[in-house]
C-alpha cells in the first residue's frame, strides 16, 4: 500500500472512529450512564470540529507499519485514550472553550513527542542473550515464588465462573491483597503469563499457551480483573495485526476498532440492552477519554498533587485526604470508594499541569526507545507481544504505576536477558528492520575484495 492512500485510510477511519465514539456515547452510554458522571453537554460546532480534527491529525505521522515495540504502544494509545481524549472531553466539561482547546493542543503535541521517540536511531546496547533452557529455568522458579506467594495468600481457588459475578471478587481481592503479593500477581499476569503465551503463539506450541492461560485463568478467579481474562484473546489479536503486511498494522487496528464498535452497538441493539457496549466501549475507550477531561478540569481549578502521595510524599504537603483517583471519584462519580484509575496524561497533567504532559510522556519515549534498543535482534512478534498487556495499563494507570506494579520494566528486564527463537537449526530469526540486509545484493567493494590482485 502506497504511503498516500495508507494516509487518507488513516485520516478517514480516524473521523469515522471519532465520529462513532461520539454516537455512542451521545446516544447510548450518557443516556444510561448519566448518574455515574457520564453527562452530556452540547459544544458549539466550531469546537466539535476543534476536537475532531485534534484526533485525526496524528493519522498524518502514525506508523502504517510496526517495525518497533515502542510503535504497538504507541498505536494502543491512539486508539484507546489519544482520541476519546481528544472528543469526549468536548461533550463533558463545563469550561470556557479556550481551556478546553488548550488542553487538546497540549495533549496533540505531547502524543506527537511521543511519536517522534519511536523513530528515533538504536541505541548501541549490547544484550545478555541467555540460551533457552537457562532462561526459561529462571522464569519457571520465578513463577512458583510467584504463584506460591499467590496460594499462600488465597488459598487454591479457580473458578472461571467469577466472570459473572466480578465486583464481588474484586472487593473480596481489594480487601486481603496487598504487599509481595500484589506486585506477584501483577508482574505474573501482566508480564510473565502473557510472555509465555506470546512464545506459545509465535512457535506453535500449545502446551506454552496452555500453561499461560491456565495461570491467567487461576489468577483471575482470585482477583476478579477482566483485563487478565482477556489476556490471551489481546495476545491473539496483536499477533494478527503483527501479521498484516500488506494494509498494515495501524490501519488494521483502527478499522478493527471501528467494526469492533460498531458490532457491540449491533449487537446490543439486536438484545435490546446495552451490555456489550458498557463492558467493552464504555470502560475500555470512552472512560480513558472522559477522565482525562475531568482531571484536567478538576487540577486546573483545583491544587495539583506534584506527586505529594507518591515518590515525594516524604518532602511535599499533600493537598487533599483522599488519593487522586477517589478525589475524582468522589468529584465526578459521587462516590469516595470509586478509584477513578486514569491514563498516564490524566495523571500527568494532574501532578504537574501542561508541563507534565511533556515530562511523562518523554519519561515514557524514553523506557520505550530503551526497549526499542535492547529487543533490535529479538524476534519482533514477541518483543511486541511482551509489551502489548502492560501498554493496555497505560490507558488506566499512572505511568510511574506501569513501571513498576504492572511491569514494564520488569518486561525490560527480560527482554535485555531474552533467547532468539530458531527458525532452523542455527539460524535466528530476523527482526525486520534487518531483513532487507538479508536481501541485498552484495556490495560492489565486498565483491571485488573476493579476488587477488592476480584474478583481476
Amino acid at each position: 500500500m502506497n504511503n498516500i492512500k495508507g494516509r487518507m485510510l488513516l485520516f478517514l477511519g480516524a473521523l469515522i472512529y471519532g465520529g462513532l465514539l461520539s454516537w455512542v456515547y451521545i446516544h447510548s452510554v450518557s443516556p444510561a450512564f448519566a448518574y455515574m458522571g457520564y453527562v452530556y453537554h452540547s459544544p458549539s460546532s466550531s469546537m466539535v470540529v476543534l476536537a475532531f480534527a485534534a484526533a485525526a491529525l496524528p493519522a498524518l505521522w502514525m506508523p502504517l507499519v510496526v517495525k518497533r515495540p515502542s510503535q504497538v504502544v504507541y498505536w494502543i494509545l491512539y486508539v484507546l485514550v489519544y482520541i476519546p481524549a481528544s472528543i469526549i472531553p468536548y461533550y463533558t466539561l463545563r469550561m470556557e472553550d479556550g481551556q478546553i482547546a488548550a488542553f487538546s493542543l497540549s495533549l496533540l503535541a505531547a502524543f506527537a513527542t511521543l511519536g517522534a521517540t519511536t523513530r528515533l536511531p538504536y541505541l548501541p546496547i549490547r544484550r545478555l542473550e541467555l540460551p533457552p533452557v537457562l532462561f526459561w529455568l529462571g522464569i519457571a522458579l520465578i513463577s512458583a515464588v510467584f504463584y506460591g506467594l499467590i496460594v499462600a495468600t488465597y488459598g487454591i481457588r479457580f473458578d472461571v465462573g467469577a466472570l459473572s459475578d466480578v465486583y464481588d471478587v474484586r472487593e473480596k481481592y481489594k480487601e486481603s491483597g496487598g504487599g509481595a503479593v500484589s506486585y506477584a500477581i501483577a508482574w505474573q499476569s501482566g508480564v510473565i503469563n502473557p510472555l509465555i503465551m506470546a512464545y506459545g503463539l509465535v512457535t506453535r506450541k500449545p502446551g506454552l499457551v496452555a500453561a499461560g492461560l491456565f495461570g491467567q485463568m487461576f489468577i483471575f478467579s482470585i482477583t476478579g480483573q477482566k483485563s487478565i481474562f482477556f489476556s490471551l484473546l489481546l495476545n491473539i489479536v496483536l499477533l494478527l495485526l503483527l501479521k498484516r503486511k500488506k494494509s498494515g498494522f495501524g490501519i488494521s487496528m483502527l478499522y478493527g476498532a471501528i467494526i469492533f464498535t460498531a458490532f457491540c452497538v449491533l449487537v446490543d441493539a439486536f438484545l435490546g440492552n446495552i451490555m456489550l457496549v458498557s463492558l467493552f466501549v464504555r470502560r475500555l475507550i470512552l472512560t480513558p477519554g472522559l477522565l482525562t477531561g475531568y482531571y484536567y478540569e478538576f487540577f486546573t481549578n483545583n491544587p495539583q498533587v506534584h506527586l505529594a502521595h507518591s515518590i515525594f510524599k516524604s518532602f511535599l504537603d499533600y493537598p487533599y485526604t483522599m488519593k487522586p483517583v477517589y478525589v475524582i471519584g468522589y468529584q465526578y462519580m459521587g462516590s469516595a470508594s470509586l478509584a477513578a484509575n486514569a491514563n498516564l496524561w490524566a495523571d500527568s497533567y494532574a501532578n504537574f499541569g501542561h508541563l507534565g504532559l511533556f515530562v511523562f510522556t518523554m519519561l515514557l519515549g524514553a523506557v520505550l526507545w530503551l526497549f526499542d534498543s535492547i529487543t533490535r535482534h529479538c524476534e519482533y512478534q514477541v518483543k511486541c507481544l511482551m509489551l502489548g498487556i502492560p501498554a493496555f495499563a497505560l490507558s488506566n494507570s499512572a505511568l510511574l504505576t506501569t513501571l513498576l506494579t504492572h511491569g514494564i520494566l520488569l518486561a525490560l528486564i527480560l527482554a535485555y536477558i531474552l533467547p532468539g527463537i530458531k527458525k532452523k537449526e542455527g539460524e535466528a530469526v530476523l527482526a525486520p528492520e534487518d531483513i532487507w540486509k538479508k536481501r541485498m545484493p552484495p556490495s560492489p567493494v565486498a565483491s571485488l575484495s573476493q579476488y587477488t590482485e592476480r584474478d583481476l
